[in-house]
């Protein structure tokens, strides 16, 4: 090999050290014969002797050998080749990532929340006495306490009824920013609004739904029929005799009175009761009766 080239093989390895690429060659072994080295990978140059020598880790072999400069010949640099290597390593890698990443997104989603129908989820909001919203993660969704009414807070078109007030701060401070536990009836799980339909649990096994009525904060309502009706009509009428919450005001209806004449009924709760005269009255079991009877609610 003369100068020149040795020189030229010399600047070639010097560039492969420096940007970590692989080379390939063909070698004169001290036997004569001619072999041909790939994806050689340069780590140094060294003088011993007279001789210029470098050490290389050689990828198919799996090990590190030194080798004398003068008997190199037909030196190439492998980048493009080495760049191939590492792209399909690359790639590789993304597909074991998205593997697992799939799994750990769906653990995140379930335990931290996407599911809010999940069988633990946060009250992040409470709009009024039976009605809240609770959510997992970045999922949000309202729902309705099953058998209960609280007096009207934030409805529209009616006024705020009494005892609304205090039965919409007894949910917060029960509820809001607390993780509870939901169950569903298996008949129906969203009424007429969208809103999800569910029996609320607290952290210690306390149904909140009963908790309500047991403290007079609502009545039982009954839009379709459900699992603790029998159990919820016990407790309202407890909380009746003892005049809690929405029963303790004179004028407050105990039970769901029509006017005769006006052709107005009133629900448990509501005031008014105590200004139809006897003779007026007439009582029905359900609301749906007294509608059915050409009754419509009263206002106010």
């Amino acid at each position: 090999m003369n100068n020149e080239t040795k020189n030229q093989h010399l600047r070639k390895i010097t560039d492969a050290i420096k940007k970590k690429e692989g080379i390939s060659f063909r070698y004169l072994r001290p036997d004569g014969q001619v072999t041909r080295h790939n994806a050689v990978y340069p780590r140094e140059i060294f003088s011993k002797g007279k001789y210029t020598y470098f050490k290389a880790y050689c990828h198919f072999t799996r090990d590190v050998r030194s080798f004398r400069l003068d008997r190199v010949q037909s030196l190439q640099l492998l980048q493009l080749t080495r760049n191939k290597r590492y792209s399909g390593l690359k790639e590789r890698l993304i597909g074991i990532i998205v593997v697992l990443v799939i799994p750990v997104s769906y653990m995140i989603w379930t335990f931290t929340g996407g599911n809010p129908k999940g069988q633990w989820v946060l009250v992040t909001h409470v709009i009024d006495g039976d009605t809240i919203k609770v959510g997992r993660g970045w999922r949000c969704e309202k729902v309705r306490l099953i058998g209960v009414d609280t007096p009207e807070t934030v409805h529209p078109e009616r006024p705020t009824g009494f005892f609304g007030p205090e039965a919409s701060e007894f949910t917060k401070k029960q509820l809001e920013g607390k993780k509870v536990h939901l169950e569903f009836e298996p008949s129906t799980q969203y009424d007429e609004y969208g809103r999800l339909l569910a029996y609320v649990f607290l952290l210690d096994g306390t149904l909140f739904n009963a908790e309500l009525i047991k403290q007079g904060y609502a009545r039982v309502i009954t839009p379709s029929p459900f699992h603790y009706y029998k159990e919820f009509r016990l407790y309202e009428r407890e909380a009746r005799v003892k005049g809690l919450g929405l029963w303790a005001g004179k004028d407050i209806c105990k039970e769901i009175i029509g006017n005769r004449r006006s052709k107005i009924y009133r629900l448990p709760g509501d005031a008014g009761c105590g200004r139809i005269k006897e003779e007026n009255r007439i009582y029905f079991d359900t609301e749906e009766e007294a509608i059915k009877a050409g009754y419509r609610r009263a206002k106010r």
